[in-house]
């Protein structure tokens, strides 16, 4: 049986039903810029989801085939962050039934973290108006780090922050991504379930259709 001692949650797509968001307005920016001899369709928009920093300039740029800076881009992306992180559209996205899983794991004396590719401004924000930031022990953003995921640094500081071991912990994602960055750093994987886009989940330990049954899957690990 595993020895879990550590949870650590990504933020759009678990915490907060935002990466469907994000794919949606990515998509009408894409389409907004991409030069006219390129035909953009869900496997293009699909490549983005859960790429941050240099990865995600290049692959908007690589996508579109123009002649914008990154300094460009950039300005653009991050008018869809400011959207997509507007109180108005991320409470109603908030995952709520994640309260009695975090409750759970506070009564068991599991360490909680939050590892995500955003802004830590954003990051606090949002956990602060969903009324969760205090269960967290440890929270990251990818800002700190050069690499970003599938790179596992923000993964592997997390372990060292709280002195776990990769097979003590398990990792909630949802993008291919983030599960490979956990994966990479030597950790368990369970996969928040995504088919509203094309996302390959395929490396996780173990697809959830929902909180409830992440939080079923924990509970069975400490019996």
């Amino acid at each position: 049986m595993m020895d879990l001692k550590l949870i650590v949650f990504d933020l759009d797509g678990v915490i907060v039903d935002t990466e469907y968001l994000d794919f949606q307005l990515q998509s009408g920016y894409l389409r907004s810029i991409a030069s006219p001899s390129v035909t953009l369709g869900v496997k293009d928009f699909s490549s983005l989801v859960g790429r941050s920093g240099q990865d995600l300039l290049m692959q908007v740029k690589n996508l579109t085939q123009i002649e914008k800076t990154f300094a460009e881009i950039t300005a653009g992306l991050k008018k869809i962050e400011a959207k997509k992180y507007h109180p108005d559209n991320y409470l109603p996205l908030f995952r709520q039934d994640i309260v009695p899983l975090l409750q759970y794991a506070k009564e068991q004396r599991l360490l909680l973290a939050v590892a995500s590719s955003t802004a830590l401004n954003y990051l606090l924000d949002i956990l602060d108006n969903c009324g969760i930031r205090n269960y967290f022990d440890l929270i990251v953003s990818g800002e700190d780090f050069e690499s970003s995921k599938p790179h596992p640094e923000i993964y592997l500081s997390v372990l060292k922050a709280l002195h776990v071991a990769p097979e003590e912990a398990i990792a909630i994602e949802d993008s291919s991504a983030g599960i490979a960055a956990a994966k990479a750093a030597g950790m368990d994987v369970i996969a928040y379930e995504e088919k509203r886009f094309l996302i390959d989940q395929t490396q996780a330990n173990l697809i959830c259709k929902n909180m409830r049954a992440i939080f079923c899957h924990i509970k069975s690990l400490r019996k």
